[in-house]
């Protein structure tokens, strides 16, 4: 099974393609199960226009490939005034850039995702550096806590590399039965890595890591 778990639409402010186009792109490179994760602050008062628009998604393509409605919330700072909307109907939502010296406190990020209902994952995320950060093991924080960890594919992020490379690391995460999923960042389809996102999606069968949720 291909996952591909985070991709940005023209609902975000730096997204560049409708989600039948990133829909469409990823049927066209063999993926099963396609998230479309829109960036909260684009968002706004729109939640409600925008979750409409992707369970219409699902229709339109059952049969082809399995959507998901997802959300990725900013936490550099924490969005105050996101409990205020609805969100009722996404399938998951992430959190980005929580290793980030501007983020909220992962303490206080633990209690506060708690209000949400639907699966929880970390976007690009260091949860190895977090460890030292905290002076606590990240892989049983995010077990106890019931949250995915994401394999970001953009080549953005480093951490991305070296896990690909650290054989304790993967160990970790397999031991402690963390979700992980697989997601390529897509804001514009001439940047789609379909291959490395097929890679890493091998590795998580390979490695026999747990899916993040019912996908």
């Amino acid at each position: 099974m291909i996952m591909d778990l985070h991709n940005h639409t023209i609902y975000s402010y730096d997204g560049q393609n409708s989600p039948e186009q990133i829909i469409e792109n990823a049927i066209n490179n063999g993926v099963d199960v396609i998230g479309i994760t829109d960036h909260q602050f684009s968002i706004g008062e729109g939640i409600g226009d925008y979750i409409k628009k992707l369970t219409e998604c699902k229709a339109k393509y059952s049969g082809q490939i399995k959507v998901l409605a997802g959300l990725e919330i900013g936490t550099r700072p924490k969005p105050d005034d996101l409990l205020t909307h609805d969100i009722a109907g996404l399938d998951y939502v992430l959190f980005e850039s929580l290793d980030d010296y501007r983020a909220m406190d992962f303490y206080e990020f633990v209690s506060w995702r708690h209000r949400f209902d639907c699966p929880v994952g970390l976007a690009h995320c260091d949860i190895f550096a977090m460890s030292d950060m905290y002076g606590v093991d990240m892989t049983e924080v995010l077990k106890s806590e019931n949250i995915f960890w994401e394999l970001n594919t953009s080549g953005h992020y480093s951490c991305y590399y070296d896990f690909l490379t650290n054989k304790r690391k993967r160990d970790a995460i397999r031991n402690a039965g963390i979700g992980v999923s697989v997601g390529s960042d897509t804001h514009a389809l001439f940047e789609y890595r379909a291959a490395q996102l097929i890679r890493a999606n091998e590795l998580v069968e390979a490695e026999g890591f747990k899916k993040p949720f019912n996908v």
